[in-house]
């Protein structure tokens, strides 16, 4: 049925409402909106195949990654719009309006054009692109951060001069820090913003504690209330997560990269994303912060100088059943909920050979048959970048990892290199290079197992 024909039932329906009561009424109102749903659902099946109706791209572009190498010229632009909507989908009018001041009128030209031009500088390394094209979704993202067209013109200048290599488009960026958590144990739990700019500030409620999120607090008074009744104010201070930059290099052989069946955008990407995604994760475990994301630990004989909450294991040397339990109440009832362990897999060796006072497995507790691991009834992650079960060190962590923030900044650039070095393998080389930052910004929500007498 046609959407027209839909909004006259809806439309119906509606105006026999208004006439009814009781159940009537109510049994009535339901169909309209029914109706409604349907109609706007048949509204948009039939904008798309209206828009796929339409010629697409000529198919005589050159395979490969089903992408092609090689632009069309600018006086067939118009074809590139159907193929454009079905890839990335229409913007609204206020993000039209700004890419258009951005980029020009041709933006679904230049970002076609950049995808195709980024599989031809993988495989060939000719046409270089040093223009950073916004999407959609992330002049969203500017927007909501108080930039205005000025400004988003300055990150595009920044990206040119800052990253090298050719400067790749945002979807693919995205595609890999998609991936990259499959990979991981922070960045699925964590909270993760992404910016256009150097660093992000966030605002952190000060007085607060286990029980109160601020200084805030409910005063009860009488009628006549006491002219010394205390006042409470709310009171925020700052804090700033920096923006590094990490890159990642793999090698790939040149007969792969020249081979036009083989894809080459969905290799990168695996390859780029497995390889960060270790490093990330023990950047932001353990790490001092120097120049890249700062841990939850700063090293493995220190907690974060946010100063996460702490307990000793009873042992100078070993973890043991009373210090685990311990950790577990360090941290507040509410954060718990969502709290799980993290730690190597030797520590989870030893923890599993822990026994209570009367002789049973501390472990053993808590297990099912078929049901993931669960020690003292909270989720175990295993992460080999932990540290080790020593003296003075912090083998676990027990938290709510929405406590720790990872700030990804749009922009990234791939170089290809084919030297001598490398031609004498018959290899290329490709180097990606992005931009990061992570810290604990909500300590409370984390303690750590100190291995330790007292």
């Amino acid at each position: 049925m046609k959407s027209t024909e839909l909004f006259a039932q809806a439309k119906a329906k509606a105006l026999a409402v208004l006439e009814v009561e009781g159940e009537e009424r109510t049994k009535l109102l339901a169909e309209a909106e029914g109706l409604m749903q349907r109609a706007q659902e048949a509204k948009s099946a039939e904008a798309i195949i209206a828009t796929v109706s339409k010629p697409v791209m000529p198919a005589d572009l050159p395979t490969g990654d089903g992408e092609g190498t090689t632009p069309k010229p600018a006086a067939e632009t118009k074809a590139v719009n159907p193929l454009y909507l079905m890839q990335y989908g229409s913007e609204d009018t206020a993000v039209k309006a700004v890419l258009n001041d951005l980029h020009g009128p041709d933006y679904e030209q230049k970002r076609w054009n950049q995808r195709i031009g980024f599989v031809k500088y993988l495989r060939t390394g000719l046409g270089e692109s040093r223009e950073f094209l916004w999407t959609p979704e992330t002049i969203k993202l500017a927007l909501e951060e108080g930039q205005d067209v000025k400004a988003m013109k300055t990150v595009m200048v920044e990206a040119q001069d800052d990253l090298g290599g050719y400067v790749v488009p945002e979807d693919f960026r995205a595609e890999m820090i998609s991936r990259m958590a499959g990979y991981t144990v922070v960045r699925p739990l964590a909270r993760v913003v992404q910016t256009s700019r150097d660093s992000v500030e966030f605002p952190v409620a000060t007085g607060g504690g286990d029980q109160y999120r601020d200084a805030v607090r409910v005063t009860w008074v009488d009628e006549t209330p006491d002219a010394a009744t205390a006042a409470t104010n709310l009171t925020f201070g700052l804090k700033k997560v920096p923006v590094h930059t990490v890159m990642a290099e793999t090698f790939l052989s040149r007969n792969l990269v020249e081979d036009a069946a083989f894809n080459i955008v969905s290799w990168l990407t695996d390859s780029f994303a497995s390889a960060q995604s270790i490093d990330e994760d023990n950047k932001f475990l353990v790490n001092a912060g120097l120049g890249s994301p700062q841990g939850i630990l700063v090293s493995d004989t220190a907690r974060s100088t946010t100063s996460i909450n702490e307990e000793a294991s009873g042992n100078a040397s070993a973890l043991t059943s009373d210090g685990l339990m311990g950790l577990v109440y360090d941290i507040g009832a509410q954060y718990r909920q969502n709290a799980r362990f993290v730690a190597a897999r030797a520590t989870y060796k030893a923890i599993r050979k822990l026994k209570t006072g009367d002789g049973e497995y501390l472990w053993e507790r808590n297990f099912q048959a078929g049901q993931p691991e669960r020690l003292l009834g909270y989720p175990i992650l295993e992460q080999e970048g932990m540290p080790a079960v020593t003296a003075t060190y912090y083998p676990v962590i027990f938290g709510d990892f929405r406590g720790y923030y990872i700030v990804d900044r749009v922009g990234m650039s791939v170089e290809r290199y084919l030297g001598g070095e490398e031609a004498r393998v018959n290899q290329v080389l490709f180097l990606a290079r992005r931009r990061l930052g992570g810290q604990c910004m909500e300590p409370w929500r984390f303690a750590a197992q100190r291995v330790g007498a007292s």
